[in-house]
This record gives C-alpha cells, structure tokens and sequence, in this order.
C-alpha cells in the first residue's frame, strides 16, 4: 500500500480553504513555476538573515509567503522536478537519478492537467537533464530545451544554458501570448557548479558560489520586472523555489547527490498568490517541493488528478508533519549505502549504516548526532516501514553517445555493476566521500584542459580504490584526452572485463586507436560495436572518418551516408561534411566550399562546443582567412583547450600574433605547446622569435633543444647558421 509524506497517511489532501482571500479565476490566472537549481535557503536572505540581501526574494516575500522550512524529496535535479510536477515523492515517480531514469508513470504532470484545463503550457530549461529525452516535457506545447549549444565553456551538467539566455526565450514566448490562460515553467542553473559569477559579483571575502547566488537573484529579479511591465505581475500565481542546495564542505561533500544534511534538503519556497494576497506572511510549517501541485489544486477548487504525496501549502498551519527525502546516488553510482531522511522542522533523521539524528533547534547545522535520543527511534521506525514500502527502481541503458557526451561535460554517468546484488554490506558515504571530492576535482580540472593533471588525481584515487567505476570510466577518458593512448585502452579495456559488449567503452577504445593513428585496430574496435548494435550512427561516422584519414573517399562517403540514414543530426556527421568540404576546395579551388565547411562546423559548435579534433583548429584556419583575427584567435585557443595533444593551434596561434607584432605572447604560446604537444616547428619557431627580440642566448638554447629532438629537420639546420652554432 502506498505510502505519503505526511505519518504515512493515505488520504487525498484538498486541504483547508480559507476565507481571507478571494480565489482568481482559474482561466484568467498566468500560473508560473520558477526554478533556481541548486540554491540553499541559508544563502537566502528572507529564511536566514545573516545571508548578503537577496533582493529579489525579499520583493516576491513580501508579496507572499515564504515557507521558511521547505525541503526537496531528493537533492538531484531530474528527479527533484518530476516531484514538482507531479506532486509525487521519487518512489512514486520512479525517477530517482538524473542518468538511467525517464518519467514513464501514468499520473499526469502539472502541464498535462493544466493543458487538459484549457492552459497554453511552455517550458524553458537550462540543462540538459531536464532534456525532453526525460519525458519530464509531457503536456508542455512547447518546451525549449536546445541547451547543447549555447556555452563557451565546458560546464558541469552539461551544457549548461546561462540563465538570462532562458529567461530571454521565454519572454520572447510571453510576448507572443494574446491572454494569461497559461501555465509557464523556467528553470537557470545558476548557482549549479562550476562557479563562474559575472565580474561584478566577485569581491574579497563572498565566495564564487555567493556570487552566483546574487546573479541569480537579479536574473529572477528582472524577469519579475518584465512580468510587471507586462501586466502580468499582479495577476499571476508565482512560485519561487530551488531543487535542492549544496554541500559547500559542510559535511564533506563539496556539491550535491549524496548526503541528505540539512544544507542538501533545505530549499528556499515563496508563493505569492493572484492579487499579492497574504503578504509578508511567513510560516513554519514544513513544506515540499510535492506541496506545489496540490496547492494550485486547492486555490483553485479543482479535484487534482491522482493522489498526491504533496499537500496543499493553504493548510491549516498548526498541523504537524514530516518530510521524506532519500538519495540513492550512491549506490547507483559507486557501490555505497543509500540514504534516506525524515524531517519535521525541529527534528531529522537519517537512515543510512551509521544512523544520524539532529536536533535542529539546539543544533541547526547537524555538528551533533543525538541518534538514541529524543524521537530518533520513533523516526526510525517510520522512514524504515516507509522504505520497505517502496518498490526498487533499477536505472535503464544510457544511450552510449548520450553517456559520453554527460561525462565529457562533467556528469558523473555509469551506473555501479553490483548496483543489482542483494545481501552485500555496503559502505556509508561518510567513509567514502573523500574520494567523491577526488573524483569531482579531476573531473574539474578536466573540464578547463587540464587533462594530465586530471589523469595524475584519478590514478591518485584508483590506487585507493580501484572497484570505483565511474572513476576508471573518467580516467580512460581523461587519459585519452591527454593524449595517454596506451593508459587510456588498459582502462578501457577494464570497463569492458566488468561490463562486456559496454558500447560506450568500445567507442572509447575506437576512437583513441584513431588518435593513435593505428586505423586497423579502430576499424576493428568499430566492426564489432556495428555487430552488438547495428544501428549505432556513431560507429559509421568514425568508420567514415578513418577511411577519410587514409583517403579512401568512396568508402568514405558510403559509411558516412549510413550514418546519415540513421541519425541524420549527428554532429559528428557535420564534422565529417565539414572536413569533406575542405577536401573539395583544395582540389577545385572553389571558395564556396570553404564557406560549406564553416557552415558545417559552426553547427558542430552550436550543438557541442567541445567538438572534435581540429574542428576549432579548422575554423580558426577560416576566420584567419576571411580577415576575422579576434575570431581566428578565438578557435585556436578552444582547440588548445579542449584537445591540448594536439600540436596545431598552438603554431598557429603563434604565427597570428606575431603577425600582430605580439612576438612575446607568441613565444608563450609556443612555450605551452612544447610542454603538452611538441613538434619540431615548435622549436623552430621558439627560436626564431627569441632571435626576433634579440634574446641571442634563449634563441640558442631553444635550438639546441630542437636539434636534439630533431636532428634531421632542414628549418632548424637552418637556423643554426644564422645564430652561429
């Protein structure tokens, strides 16, 4: 029997109405849902008052009620929203991760009841696990989600969209919008990591994450003052809340996923209803992110679709109630024990192999654990029979291109092989969440092209504990990335002993032969994923580009056209007709390719802004060409980031600046291309702009650096007679 939020009661909550406001009319009423990811309420000025101002927060306050113990059912951003907009904990939504997981429950989403309702729905999200391939887009008319394209850098969770570019779209779709019988649901991810506040919310002593906060605040903030200028503010149902918060350090997990303390759960919720009824008002009670649902349920008299786990945030205040939260992450993901909470407000408790019970009104920050005392076995008690309730939800197949793209940006993606054993002990998260920080630092310093100090931190970490998955799945690619071939195959290949036939592995495998230049293993690697799954568009694109690099075009532009029939968008399938357009123009001579080509390449850049090898490089090259050196400079230094093995940009990069006269930053440049890819034009060069500036005994040192490398290269044999030597 299920089980809900509040004593386990199975009862439907259409809760209490109260007289002391007038209720809009449902068809007259603009209903949005606003979503800042990962945003503790301590960084909120309305529920702590320490905190730096959040103004914006206290303008929606003040128009409304502020929750001042609000809490997510999950600290994780897919499942945390389908709660949202279902009205319904992860069990019930069978979402309980952001990889592995799609909404697939019959209960309708808020969208799909308020559509069912007459509403005109939109959504506008900026990650991609909110991607529609989560099916949390069901009952949206429309929903933007082309967040793949639209960063400089590489960013935690993928491609992360800036907020303002979101909050930009969906106002362009509010303009269009003739009436308010809409619904509208805007996501940003700031403050989500990597930190990286505007300039002018940097200052000595706030954080990066803070700044992010304050951005984040004024984005939220102008975009209620465009809902003002509109007409829209004083009509509108608003909610305003986070999905979860973040770790901070506070009990040694730096973001989120794991842990369910109160930094990870506590989540900042105001409403304000239509017409700013109840302002100012502020309530202890405990609330939830399933309480939204249910609330416009309640506002607007209207029997909501399934039972909720959530309730009304109209009830009567003075009643008591607990909270669910619970975190699988770490089983899903390394091998570790699961966590689940309850909370009261006053109390939480935390059910995990080392039990936890915080006394939140002496011990607010959960320095103490009281388990043993006070309510911490009735607690106990509950969450258990709870638990024992729910079904077990087993992540899907992450689709293997999908799943290399997260983990090129930062998302933690392979699920824990023994995640299916029963019977098996497994350890706290406390015992092991050092090695999660380990983890997420290499994989940061990944995410900037910092790929052999990455590789130095996660071969730190497999000597501690080498059955840690997702930490051999990140150094084979971070391996790769730093140009450790054979390193890179031997982890690989330890994916593929415990996971045979993983097609995500295989690719990986493929594609560093590539690197390699040893085009027959490749092709091998790649025959047998095209075997396991012949509808794999991937393994055809890099057949294409193997027998583009030994210039076998027919072959060529048959694999390349197989690719085409099954996934025909493939951005790697861009980048071949890209490289196939530069081909055509040096035998013809015909400058119209080159501009195909850059067509072609800029929608690889739209699509996936780390892209493939050269593709920076390539466009640089047209830039240069067409005249645009700032763009040319640019490409280069992408290049020189995300695939820093690869010698090209850093030369010519190099002979841009000195074009430009810049003959010191060309020798710097230079000087970071001999430490991470070194080719005898590096030396060359070195050398030839340190005899520029007249620097005669750095110009020899660097030639005879070269000479040693390359004995036989004809532009340093020449340039030795020129220096004397």
């Amino acid at each position: 029997m299920r089980k809900i939020v509040l004593f386990l009661s199975l009862a439907l909550i259409l809760s209490f109405c109260s007289r002391e406001f007038k209720r809009a009319d449902f068809s007259k009423t603009p209903i949005f849902l606003i979503s800042i990811d990962t945003l503790r309420a301590d960084h909120v000025s309305v529920f702590n008052p320490e905190a730096e101002e959040t103004k914006t927060w206290e303008r929606l306050a003040g128009d409304g009620i502020a929750f001042l113990n609000a809490y997510t059912h999950i600290p994780l951003t897919l499942p945390s929203h389908t709660t949202m907009l279902t009205g319904l904990i992860p069990p019930h939504t069978g979402v309980r991760d952001n990889v592995g997981f799609r909404y697939e429950k019959d209960y309708k989403t808020l969208a799909e009841w308020m559509k069912e309702k007459g509403k005109r729905t939109a959504g506008f999200v900026s990650a991609i696990v909110l991607h529609h391939r989560t099916k949390i887009n069901r009952g949206f008319d429309f929903y933007e989600d082309n967040i793949e394209n639209t960063t400089g850098t590489l960013s935690l969770g993928g491609v992360q969209r800036p907020g303002i570019q979101t909050i930009h779209l969906a106002e362009d779709w509010l303009d269009k919008q003739k009436d308010d019988n809409f619904f509208l649901f805007l996501h940003i991810y700031e403050p989500h990591s990597p930190y990286n506040p505007p300039e002018e919310y940097r200052k000595e002593g706030r954080s990066l994450y803070e700044g992010e906060v304050l951005y984040a605040d004024r984005l939220i903030g102008d975009f209620l003052d465009y809902l003002k200028d509109m007409g829209i503010y004083e009509k509108a149902m608003i909610f305003l809340v986070s999905d979860h918060g973040e770790g901070l350090k506070n009990h040694g997990e730096s973001e989120h996923g794991v842990f369910l303390y109160i930094e990870d759960i506590h989540v900042p919720m105001v409403l304000k209803l239509p017409y700013n009824q109840r302002p100012f008002k502020r309530t202890k009670r405990p609330a939830a992110l399933s309480d939204i649902f249910p609330t416009i349920c309640d506002y607007f008299k209207m029997r909501c679709p399934h039972r909720m786990d959530g309730e009304s945030l109209l009830k009567k205040e003075n009643s008591p109630r607990e909270v669910y939260s619970e975190s699988l992450y770490g089983k899903y993901h390394y091998g570790w024990a699961p966590q689940y909470s309850l909370i009261d407000g006053r109390n939480h408790f935390i059910l995990s192999p080392i039990r936890e019970f915080y006394e939140l009104l002496k011990d607010p920050q959960e320095k103490k654990n009281r388990y043993g005392f006070g309510k911490s076995k009735k607690m106990e008690r509950e969450l258990k029979a709870m638990v024992s309730s729910f079904q077990e939800d087993m992540p899907q197949k992450v689709d293997p291109e999908f799943l290399r793209k997260l983990q090129s940006l930062g998302y933690v993606g392979l699920i824990h092989q023994r995640v299916k054993e029963e019977g098996r002990a497994l350890p706290d998260p406390k015992t092991k969440i050092h090695l999660l920080e380990k983890l997420n630092r290499a994989m940061a310093l990944g995410r900037i092209g910092l790929y052999r100090k990455a590789a130095e931190v996660l071969e730190e970490l497999l000597r501690e504990d080498p059955e840690m998955e997702e930490a051999i799945s990140q150094a084979a690619r971070i391996n790769e990335n730093a140009g450790n071939y054979e390193r890179a195959i031997e982890l690989y290949k330890e994916i593929l002993r415990r996971r045979p036939k993983d097609l995500s592995a295989l690719i990986g495998i493929g594609s560093t032969y590539f690197r390699m230049g040893d085009y027959k293993k490749a092709l091998q690697t790649l025959n047998l994923i095209i075997e396991i799954d012949p509808k794999f568009a991937v393994a055809y694109s890099l057949k294409a580009m193997v027998y583009y690099k030994e210039r076998k075009y027919g072959l060529f532009e048959k694999y390349l056209k197989k690719a085409m029939e099954i996934k025909p968008d493939l951005d790697h399938i861009h980048y071949l007709r890209g490289l196939n357009y530069l081909r055509l123009f040096s035998m013809t001579r015909d400058y119209s390719y080159v501009g195909k080509a850059k067509e072609e390449f800029l929608k690889v850049e739209r699509k996936n802004i780390r892209g493939y090898v050269d593709l920076h490089f390539n466009l640089g090259v047209i830039f240069e060409r067409e005249g645009n050196l700032g763009k040319a400079e640019e490409e280069y230094r992408r290049e020189m980031k995300f695939f820093p093995a690869n010698p090209k940009p850093y030369v010519n990069l190099a002979l841009l600046l000195a074009k430009e006269g810049d003959l010191p930053e060309a020798i710097h440049v230079l000087l970071i291309g001999e430490k991470l890819a070194p080719v005898s034009q590096t030396y060359y060069l070195i050398s030839f702009y340190y005899m520029r500036l007249g620097n005669f005994a750095a110009a020899r040192k660097w030639l005879l650096k070269g000479l040693e490398k390359y004995p036989g290269d004809q532009r340093l044999r020449t340039l030795k007679g020129r220096l004397g030597l």
